[in-house]
Order: C-alpha cells, then sequence, then structure tokens
C-alpha cells in the first residue's frame, strides 16, 4: 500500500480507527483533530429530491475491484448514464485511478465516510472523525468538495445527522433500495426499482456485493426511458428542485380546545341554477396512474380539486406538486384516512394539522384550507373538533361515483354521476390504482359537456355561486 506524505498524515489515525493495525505499526496515533461543538442543527436524511421533472438519480456506495468496476463504468457509459458513486475514504486513497476514471467519465463522487461505516454506535464525535477525513482524501487527492454523505448501510442516525451538518454536507438515504446484498437477479431488482420509481427518486445499489448490478444497467436504462425518465447525478437533480429553503407558511391550524359555539361550514353542493359543478378526486395513487389521470384532464381542459391521504404525500410529496403545476387545487383528505368518527377529539385533531403541515411542505405553499373526512361519514361533534383547529371549510359532496368499488362495472359508475348531477353538484371520484376512474371519466367529462356543464374547482364554485350549507 503507497500513500503519499499527505494522505499518510490523515490516515495514520485511520487504521486505529477502522480496527486495522498493521504489525509493524506499535503505537499508532491518530491526527490531532479537533472535533468542534455542534453549531449547526442536524438536517433529516435526503430521501429524495423534490422536483417535478421527471428524472431520477441512480446512486452507488463503496467501490469494488477493477474488473467489476470497469464492466460497471462501461455499461453506464453504453446507457448514457451518469451515476453519483459514494466513495469511501480509504478506497479512494488506495485506487486513485479508479476515481480519476470515475470523474472522467462525468459522474458524481461524493462521501461514503472514510472507514465506510455503519452509523448505529457512532457517537457524534466518531461520526465527525469519519466524514471529516474522508473529505481530506477526496478534497487533497482530487479537488472534490463532497455535498452528501452516506454510510455503508443506507442508514442514518441523529449524531451521524449533526456530524455531517457540522461540515456543510446532507446525510442521503434513498428512496428505493432493492438490496442488492440478497443476490437477486437484475431482472428481479428491475422490478423492484420499476414498481416504486416516482420521479425525484434516490435508488441505492452497492458496487461490490452483487455482480448482477452491471447486467441490470442496460435493463434498467431501457425500462426507465419507456417511462420517459432520465438521470441525473444527485447534485444535479438537486438542482432541478421546487423547495426553496424559505419558510412557508402553512394554514397555521392547532389542535385546540372545541368551543360551543363554533359552526363547522359544511358544504355538499352549490346554490346555482347555472349548469356549473366541481369534480374533485379523493385517495392517492401511483405516479403513473395519477399522470393518466392528469392527461385526461389536460385533454379536456379541466381543473378539478385533490384531496389527498397525506401519508401518501409524505412518501412522494413532488406528486402533490405536479398536480398543482398541471393547474389543480389541493385540499387535505386526512393523513391516516381513518373513519372521523373513530378517532379520539385528540388524534383528530393532530391528523388535520398534521395534514396540512404535509401539504404545505410539499407544495412548498399552503394547500386549501378544506378538508374532507374519509368516506364522508361525520357528526356534529365530529365537525366541531375539525373546525376548531381552523379548518375553514369541510367539503363533502352530493354525487357518490362509487368509481373505488370494483365489485360493480364502469356502467354503474357512469349511471351513479349522470343520473344524479345537477346544478351545482359536487362529484367525487377518486385516484386509486384499482378503480374504475381512468376508465370510465372520459365518457363522464364527455357527457356533462355534451349536456351543457361546465366543470369548474371547488374554489371557483365558491367565489361565484352560494354555498349550501349542512345547517341551511
Amino acid at each position: 500500500m503507497k500513500f503519499n506524505s499527505l494522505l499518510s498524515s490523515l490516515l495514520v489515525g485511520a487504521f486505529l480507527l477502522a480496527g486495522c493495525q498493521e504489525k509493524e505499526v506499535i503505537n499508532p496515533i491518530k491526527p490531532s483533530l479537533e472535533i468542534p461543538k455542534v453549531s449547526h442543527p442536524a438536517l433529516p436524511p435526503l430521501t429524495n429530491i423534490q422536483t417535478t421533472i421527471p428524472s431520477i438519480a441512480l446512486t452507488f456506495n463503496g467501490l469494488a475491484d477493477d474488473q467489476t468496476m470497469l464492466a460497471l463504468l462501461e455499461a453506464l457509459n453504453k446507457a448514457d448514464i451518469t451515476a453519483t458513486f459514494f466513495v469511501p475514504g480509504m478506497k479512494a486513497a488506495e485506487n486513485p485511478d479508479m476515481i480519476k476514471r470515475m470523474m472522467q467519465f462525468g459522474h458524481s463522487i461524493q462521501n461514503n465516510t472514510l472507514n465506510m461505516v455503519v452509523p448505529d454506535k457512532l457517537s457524534y464525535e466518531e461520526a465527525y472523525r469519519e466524514i471529516f477525513l474522508a473529505d481530506q482524501v477526496l478534497q487533497k487527492q482530487f479537488g472534490l468538495d463532497p455535498e452528501y454523505v452516506r454510510s455503508k448501510s443506507g442508514d442514518s442516525t441523529k449524531p451521524f445527522e449533526l456530524a455531517a451538518a457540522q461540515l456543510d454536507q446532507r446525510v442521503v438515504t434513498s428512496t428505493i433500495n432493492p438490496k442488492d446484498r440478497n443476490m437477486q437477479s437484475a431482472e428481479e431488482m428491475l422490478t423492484y426499482i420499476d414498481r416504486f420509481v416516482s420521479r425525484g427518486a434516490i435508488i441505492e445499489l452497492n458496487t461490490y456485493l452483487n455482480p448482477e448490478v452491471v447486467p441490470l444497467i442496460e435493463k434498467l436504462a431501457k425500462r426507465m426511458g419507456e417511462r420517459n425518465y432520465s438521470f441525473s447525478t444527485l447534485d444535479e437533480l438537486q438542482d432541478t428542485s421546487y423547495v426553496s429553503g424559505r419558510t412557508v407558511s402553512s394554514n397555521g391550524l392547532k389542535v385546540q380546545k372545541v368551543r360551543e359555539n363554533i359552526k363547522p361550514k359544511i358544504i355538499r353542493q352549490f346554490n346555482t341554477d347555472k349548469r356549473e359543478v366541481a369534480l374533485t378526486f379523493d385517495d392517492w395513487a401511483s405516479e403513473a396512474r395519477t399522470l393518466e389521470l392528469l392527461d385526461i384532464l389536460d385533454r379536456y381542459q379541466i381543473k378539478a380539486t385533490f384531496f389527498l391521504i397525506t401519508r401518501g404525500v409524505e412518501n412522494n410529496p413532488q406528486l402533490a406538486r405536479l398536480i398543482l403545476e398541471r393547474g389543480h387545487e389541493v385540499a387535505s383528505h386526512s393523513y391516516h384516512h381513518k373513519v372521523v368518527t373513530e378517532m379520539t377529539k385528540e388524534e383528530l385533531q393532530q391528523d388535520v394539522v398534521r395534514s396540512d403541515e404535509i401539504l404545505t411542505e410539499a407544495l412548498q405553499q399552503k394547500p386549501l384550507n378544506y378538508f374532507r373526512p374519509a368516506q364522508g361519514i361525520m357528526t356534529d361533534e365530529t365537525a366541531q373538533t375539525i373546525t376548531a383547529t381552523g379548518v375553514d371549510y369541510i367539503m363533502l359532496y352530493d354525487v357518490a361515483s362509487w368509481d373505488w368499488n370494483m365489485k360493480i362495472d364502469t356502467d354503474e359508475v357512469y349511471d351513479r354521476i349522470i343520473g344524479t348531477v345537477k346544478p351545482g353538484s359536487i362529484i367525487t371520484m377518486h385516484i386509486l390504482d384499482n378503480s374504475h376512474t381512468i376508465d370510465v371519466l372520459p365518457d363522464i367529462i364527455e357527457t356533462l359537456h355534451r349536456d351543457g356543464y361546465s366543470i369548474q374547482p371547488l374554489s371557483t364554485m365558491l367565489e361565484r355561486e352560494g354555498a349550501v350549507y349542512d345547517s341551511e
């Protein structure tokens, strides 16, 4: 093992930290390194990039043997993919030529800690040393200034995140981890990735565990191309994020005592003779199904209101933002999607408040201050409990499509809507992967237009038409 004098001075203590003690070194000495006190708060790990651009980041941990790395780089080059490699500092120091080759191919090199450690038992000081010393190798030897750090396992801890923050770095986990250590085939890993991929996704693989990652590249490039995804390095993808970093105010909902004089505004329809209706969609779906729905609405130039289950939004916030960017409105359909009459007052209010905060973060602006309870089930008491948090309107509906019910056929869904719709109606449909929505929606829109109805988002109806409140 040959290190230049600079690397030797940086890494003398690293062998002790890694438990690697060569026989001829009797008393290895750690390099002088002053661990700073915590002055910057820890940031949560980066699990995906909030972007509405159809692009994803392919990332790798570790540094395999030269033969595997060359085959992997060739596969990536042939597929025209630039990836992000999290490289351990020790491995980078041992094989600088490979790092330079990766950089020549345009790949991004990030920090995999000095010794590629699992963070579970690391103290703040140990984590700082691991990240700092790896930085020194990458900076001094290759002129790199890492923005991101990942542990060997891809997991994180608070001390690990604190250490990264003091070094102006962000811990990265992943959106999709097929766990290639289980030695799946390339086809099995592709199926897993294809199932969960969404724009802004961070895919985590390893260079050194499963040789099937090499043939996976060609298959992955072909499949993602079919789905119109492009590949970006992690830093390039971050540049497309719509998150500005500034604080965005929510609707300011709070858990608070329910007063007897609270009068909820519960709307089921609008008071108008005009042939106008509102089209709304509840729940949550995969990106592929949501895009199908958005494309149909675009085709007919329809703007709708979406009530989203925020547990899904939390996992894929950029999809909620995409709905907004396509010109639609977004409001809360709760976090847990539980029947509100089966929740305690505190549980219900916490759910409502949490949903508002998640939507605000996902959209990077306030959502509509409307709330729609799961299944439309509610009592006077639960309505007061919801309104006490600061919700402006509880939006129900007078036309239930039942498009979620796969025990009925599309004709029945069609008849339920067209047979009951009237001026001022609020129609509810669903964004679910397993529903009749996509099949029946074009016929619904065309029939409504044929019958002289215009379709408006809820806020427009609320501004122009008188609402019919439950208390009236």
